[in-house]
């Protein structure tokens, strides 16, 4: 699984298929979603964690919903991943705007916040051991 914050990857363009469009609230301090094309085999739903481009480099957000569609299609990004995670819940998602609203923060500030623990969403990295087993000659005679 991708790591949600790496954010230095350089994004290879794809063909974008503007038929089908959400509004993914990313983690820069922006005050609002930004609308991305899905591209053809992916299947989002709001609260979903997906990797989009944003310049020249990937970012983590959050499917916020479908796209409001004021974007001419030929400006819009396609997702680029969909982290294999449990969708965020609606109140955990109204809570982010709620926090945002209330403190007048931007929303991509408040949901980086929220997502600052990277580590969390992980699955727990396998651990080597070794061991050492001693044989009597008690041991042997049984």
């Amino acid at each position: 699984m991708d790591d949600l914050f790496e954010e230095n990857e350089i994004v290879e363009e794809r063909a974008v298929n503007p038929s089908r469009t959400v509004a993914v609230l990313t983690t820069a301090p922006v005050e609002r979603a930004y609308d991305y094309a899905v591209p053809e085999g992916m299947e989002l739903v709001p609260g979903d964690y997906v990797r989009v481009p944003m310049g020249k480099s990937l970012v983590p957000g959050v499917v916020w919903g479908p796209g409001a569609g004021d974007v001419p299609p030929a400006r819009l990004k396609n997702v680029h991943a969909r982290v294999d995670l449990p969708a965020m819940s609606c109140a955990h998602r109204a809570f982010v705007d709620r926090v945002a609203a209330y403190t007048l923060s931007p929303a991509g500030a408040v949901l980086k916040m929220a997502l600052s623990v990277p580590g969390a969403l992980e699955p727990p990295e396998s651990v080597r051991a070794y061991g050492c087993l001693l044989y009597t000659s008690d041991a042997a005679d049984e």
